[in-house]
Order: C-alpha cells, then sequence, then structure tokens
C-alpha cells in the first residue's frame, strides 16, 4: 500500500505539466475506474452497491475522488510532491477536530500537544520558506484537500460492512471521475505528449489509483481509519525522495522543518488518542 501510494504526487506533478488540474482529476479517476470495472468483470464479481448505500456512497464519490482530487491537483501546479505528502498527513488531525465537535471525543494532554505541535508544522512550511513553497494558495489547497480526506475516510468506513472495498473503489472513481468532468476544457497540445508524460499519467492512474486506493481500502476494511493511516507516515519520506531523485525537487529547510513537525504532532496524536474513536460513525448521510 505504502510503495503503490508514494509515487501518487510525483506522477501527479508530472502530468501536470500537460494538463490542467481541472483535466487530470476527471482522466485520473475515469481511468481508474476503466481498469477497475475491467478487473471486475474479469473476476466476474457481482456488484453489491444497493439503492440504500447510493446516498452515501455519492457522498464518497464527491467527497474522496473528486473533491480530493481536484485540490490536490490545484495545489500541486507549484507545491512540490515532498511538501504535499508532508501537508497531507495531517488529515489525522482534521479527523480528531471532527471527533471533537460532533461526538465529542477528548484525548490526553499529549495529544493535545500533538495537536499544536501538526499546526505549527503546516504553518512553517507554507510561511517559513518563501523559496520552494511560501504561503501561497496552493499550499492552502493541499491543506483543504487533507480537512476533505479526513471526512471521506470516517463517512466511507461503514460501506465495508456491505460492499468489497475494490468496488467501493470503482463507484468512487466512476462518481469522482463524471463530477469533475465538466470543469475540464481538455485544450491541450499534443506536441507536450512526451514518453515521461504517458509514463507519469499511467503510473498516476493504475498505480496510484486502481490499485493504491484498492490496496488503502483493503486495509481499512481489515482494521480502522487510525491503525491503517498509521501505515502511511512513511509516505511522506518516499515521496521526497522520489520527487528529489525524479523531479530534481530538493526539499528545503522549512519544509523539512517543518513536515517533521508536522509528522511527529500526528504520531503523537494518534498514540494519545484511542483508535476507537474515529470508528464510530458520522452519521452525515442516511
Amino acid at each position: 500500500m505504502v510503495l503503490t501510494s508514494a509515487p501518487t504526487y510525483v506522477a501527479t506533478r508530472e502530468s501536470l505539466k500537460v494538463l490542467s488540474p481541472q483535466d487530470l482529476t476527471p482522466v485520473r479517476f475515469l481511468g481508474a475506474a476503466v481498469v477497475l470495472g475491467i478487473f471486475l468483470l474479469f473476476r466476474r464479481q457481482r456488484l453489491a452497491l444497493t439503492r440504500g448505500d447510493v446516498p452515501r456512497m455519492l457522498l464518497v464519490g464527491l467527497l474522496g475522488y473528486a473533491g480530493y482530487g481536484l485540490l490536490l491537483n490545484l495545489g500541486q501546479a507549484t507545491v512540490p510532491a515532498g511538501t504535499t505528502s508532508l501537508l497531507l498527513n495531517i488529515s489525522p488531525v482534521f479527523a480528531f477536530i471532527l471527533s471533537y465537535l460532533i461526538l465529542k471525543e477528548r484525548t490526553t494532554r499529549l495529544g493535545y500537544a500533538g495537536i499544536v505541535m501538526a499546526v505549527a508544522g503546516v504553518a512553517v512550511i507554507t510561511l517559513a520558506d518563501r523559496g520552494a513553497v511560501g504561503f501561497n494558495r496552493d499550499a492552502m489547497y493541499i491543506v483543504a484537500a487533507a480537512l476533505v480526506l479526513s471526512v471521506f475516510l470516517i463517512v466511507q468506513q461503514p460501506l465495508f460492512k456491505r460492499i468489497p472495498p475494490v468496488e467501493v473503489v470503482f463507484w468512487g472513481s466512476v462518481i469522482g471521475g463524471l463530477a469533475t468532468l465538466p470543469t475540464a476544457t481538455f485544450k491541450v497540445d499534443p506536441a507536450r505528449f512526451s514518453p515521461t508524460f504517458w509514463t507519469g499519467l499511467v503510473v498516476l492512474v493504475v498505480v496510484s489509483t486502481a490499485v493504491a486506493y484498492a490496496f488503502w481500502n483493503i486495509s481499512l476494511a481489515r482494521t480502522s481509519v487510525a491503525e491503517g493511516g498509521a501505515l502511511l507516515y512513511v509516505v511522506p519520506v518516499l515521496s521526497l525522495l522520489l520527487g528529489w531523485g525524479l523531479l530534481a525537487e530538493v526539499p528545503t529547510v522549512g519544509s523539512l522543518i517543518g513536515g517533521a513537525a508536522a509528522l511527529g504532532g500526528v504520531i503523537l496524536l494518534s498514540r494519545a488518542t484511542p483508535p476507537a474513536s474515529e470508528m464510530k460513525e458520522l452519521r452525515l448521510v442516511p
């Protein structure tokens, strides 16, 4: 799961050299839907989605695919791959805040210290180093994507009781791709379709969407949002290395210090808060 998720941000950056954020989002998810549709047909797997699950599935597709994917692409127009991965890893902080407000969950002093530490890390990333990232709307798109991601993971969890994880990805990709299709213009110069672009796009669609989302959902179906999310703490490290090696995006002092603080704060919060807190269902839809 970690190995398939890590290339996401590098592949996105490479794809955005040719496609706009609005174009890339439907291409990514509709492409993944085709890949997963072929897989389900090959497996002759009967679809389990029922009418009663449609409202929740629609919300999952709009949040975790359309919303998250579009915000991520808009942010990565300028934000380096490694920094993006670091910023996205604060999503457990947002998940706890939602649990705090809606489910009245609490944590220890160590957990609250972790929240402060994570927020401070994000501030360092977005404000301290103006040379590479600085404060700009694109970095805020990534933070917004982290917020959407946290809501999406909690809303999605109950679906695994009735729908296979891979099918959830299939429907999410269909909904997310169709929902963002009206935003696309596809004003693209075919002369810019280089081998590296096609490689990045294929990796993004097949490896980092169809396969990574499937592995991620299988993990969440067997554990919880908190426990499954802990597996992704290593993703920013791999993303930084891939961005450095493949895109020449040298990590800056600000991104490293802020990223370490944000990641450390998330780890503190996760250790101080019982995993069961994220297992409770947020009844946002019927």
